[in-house]
């Protein structure tokens, strides 16, 4: 039996040993807190609980090995397997601590996969499941920038997640995609379970609908993926031989039946089936690079005959080709119009759509009604005409449930317009000199972006500019949640916002009476306004702006970009030029989106509009009236200011006005429509004198 060798005394008291006498190791290991001394053996060496080797012994292997003796005879003990512990790991830390140039040899890697705590752990190489995700679309979340994409990853990981669960174990989406109004998510394989339970659970309002569509992946699969190389040049041969030069028309038609397509495989799993189509559009959307491009090469798509029972599948027709004008899905399965609703108000120039030998002809009767609602362009349903162009055109007229009037500018002894002439010609060139005119201490200003306006149709191809002149000035409630930053961009006072204009980029206005089109001006008079002067308020104007600027560059004088604003100006009485001061100023800034938008529409609308009470005529008036004052409730003072517009625009006196207002419940556009029809029948002395 082999003898243990006499021990050779402490390492401390090697003098070749890397630790000088009374030095601390200053790298790694493990070390006692404080000035604990280091638990030693007999030898000197550190005690650890398990049989130890004298001098530089073979380092112990990890506890995936099988145990066996070392060089001195002694068994390794069993006690580390019991606590979870891998000695292994812990031996290779004393070692570097105390400077062994002894190699340590590695266990295997899965002798730390069943210990907790000790970090992120390598895992194996597990399968995958893919599940199918719908209904997500339908919930409040779907107004969030990334359409609620984020919120329903987030909801899916905590629902499928036990509260209990350590955090290793908690459940992880890995990837995700959408395809149409479906999400395809990624997990693994043991958790698919966790997820597909969450099935007809409600998400911000909306049910969702769960799918396991693949299980684990196949391998063999994974190398038939559609984004191969060898697959998209097939998918590529594929366009190529359906699209129609000449025509200008991708045949999608008949699919399944694609001699291509069926040796690929493309059909032979759910997996690959519904991965094939936004694929093939993805590689359009490579082709054709800009939106303008795809509307002129693509005017007719056809997908007939691909047994559809909805448009799920290939929803995403729709991003990729937003402006054809001819789109056939006949022959397919549709039997009501929900399973078109993924196209519902898209494809906005649509003009012949084909859905003959689909069940809903005959099952829903009213579907052409629909239809025309859902798509504002169509003329021709199944070759035959259903509207004439015309109509399409007098129905966008009349989309919105209001028409577009005129603007209604109800000035107070030319107050308003006086202002808005001057205004804008001095803030495009001296700024400085309009502070003073028009504000005092009192006198806010603020400016926000809205970057989710919609932009001129002739510059939807066109790089949107950036705001970085103004975006750390933006005060976008929306945007901004915490109060200091809130408080720190409304400016207050002339110094304030003189360092805000200053600031600004240099702007071009358009001429008032030059481009009058450019602009949508309105005046209306508020009473009430705080006054220091007048604890019961005074009476002001609120002026809204609607146009148009360029950015100038000082330099050249060349216009740099085109932005459309909305300014409103809240006007009361001050030591300002014409007696007026700014109370309020607010901007809004957003990218340029035309002026079409506030033409109003001709018509009988015109017509009611012209009936309005306009500022025409000049009206005695008692003293006080339709002032503030002492006594006055404000629901008097508010019905002698509508008094005063109603006869300022018909010429009636204030007594015949002020029944006309009762007679219309006090609402000024419904007296002005009574007024037009009464007023053959009216006496002389229902008007003022002129």
């Amino acid at each position: 039996m082999l003898q243990a060798p006499p021990p050779s005394g402490p390492r401390a008291t090697r003098t070749s040993g890397r630790l000088a006498p009374n030095r601390a190791p200053n790298r790694g290991g493990i070390q006692k807190r404080g000035n604990t001394p280091a638990r030693v053996d007999r030898d000197g060496d550190v005690a650890m609980g398990t049989a130890t080797a004298s001098g530089r012994g073979t380092a112990i292997r990890g506890s995936g090995r099988s145990r066996r003796h070392d060089p001195i005879g002694r068994r390794e003990s069993a006690r580390s397997t019991r606590t979870g512990i891998d000695t292994s790991a812990l031996q290779k830390t004393v070692l570097k601590s105390m400077g062994s140039e002894e190699p340590v040899h590695k266990g295997p890697r899965s002798s730390l996969r069943g210990v907790r705590g000790r970090g992120k752990l390598n895992e194996t190489r597990e399968g995958q499941a893919r599940i199918r995700i719908t209904g997500w679309r339908q919930s409040k979340a779907a107004g969030n920038p990334d359409g609620g994409l984020s919120d329903l990853i987030a909801f899916l990981e905590r629902k499928a997640t036990h509260p209990d669960a350590p955090a290793g174990e908690a459940v992880k989406i890995k990837k995700s995609r959408i395809e149409g109004d479906a999400v395809i998510v990624t997990v693994r394989s043991e958790d698919s379970s966790k997820i597909t339970r969450l099935n007809n659970y409600t998400f911000a309002g909306a049910t969702l609908h769960i799918e396991n569509l693949s299980g684990k992946l196949d391998p063999v699969e994974k190398g038939k993926d559609p984004e191969t190389p060898n697959t998209i040049n097939v998918l590529k041969s594929v366009l190529s031989r359906r699209y129609d030069v000449d025509l200008k028309l991708l045949d999608l038609s008949q699919l399944g039946g694609d001699p291509e397509l069926l040796n690929l495989g493309m059909f032979n799993t759910a997996s690959r089936e519904s991965k094939f189509f936004p694929a093939l559009m993805k590689i359009c959307d490579n082709i054709f690079t800009t939106p303008h491009q795809k509307e002129d090469a693509i005017v007719s798509v056809s997908l007939a005959s691909n047994s559809l029972p909805n448009i799920s599948s290939v929803t995403v027709l729709a991003q990729t080709f937003p402006a054809i004008r001819n789109l056939d899905l006949s022959n397919n399965q549709f039997k009501d119009l929900a399973a078109l609703e993924g196209w519902r108000w898209k494809f906005r120039k649509l003009d012949h759509l084909i859905l003959s030998g689909n069940s809903l002809e005959t099952g829903i009767p009213t579907y052409k009604n629909d239809l025309l609602k859902w798509f504002p362009s169509l003329t021709t349903l199944n070759g035959n005409q259903i509207r004439s162009p015309e109509q399409v055109k007098s129905a966008a007229n009349g989309r919105l449930p209001l028409p577009i009037l005129p603007a209604s500018f109800r000035d107070e002894a030319s107050i308003g317009e006086t202002f808005v002439k001057q205004f804008f010609s001095a803030y495009d060139g001296d700024r400085a000199s309009l502070i003073g005119a028009y504000y005092d201490a009192q006198s806010t200003f603020s400016l926000s972006i809205n970057t989710s306006a919609p932009r001129a149709p002739n510059t939807a191809d066109q790089k949107a500019p950036g705001w970085e002149a103004y975006i750390k000035r933006s005060r976008n409630l929306l945007k901004i949640e915490h109060l200091p930053a809130k408080m720190s961009r409304l400016y207050t006072g002339t110094d304030s916002i003189k360092e805000c204009f200053i600031t600004l980029p240099a702007t071009r206005h358009p001429g008032l009476l030059a481009e009058p089109q450019k602009w949508c001006i309105e005046c209306h008079a508020i009473p009430g306004l705080p006054d220091a002067q007048a604890p019961s308020g005074v009476g002001g104007l609120i002026v809204m702006v609607h146009g148009q600027f360029s950015e100038v560059d000082i330099s050249t004088g060349q216009t740099t970009v085109t932005r459309s604003f909305d300014r409103t100006f809240v006007l009361g009485p001050g030591n300002g030029v014409g007696g007026i001061r700014v109370a309020c100023d607010t901007l809004v800034l957003r990218s340029y989106g035309g002026h079409e938008a506030w033409q109003p529409e001709v018509g009988s609308a015109a017509g009611v509009v012209q009936s309005q009470p306009q500022a025409t005529y000049q009206i005695p008036l008692p003293a006080g009236y339709a002032i503030a004052g002492q006594g006055k409730t404000e629901e008097a003072l508010q019905k002698e200011m509508l008094v005063l517009e109603l006869s300022k625009g018909t010429g009636m006196t204030l007594e015949y006005s002020q029944m006309c207002l009762e007679q219309s419940v006090w609402n000024l556009e419904g007296a002005a429509i009574a007024f037009q029809q009464a007023k053959p029948n009216l006496p002389t002395d229902a008007f003022v004198s002129t």
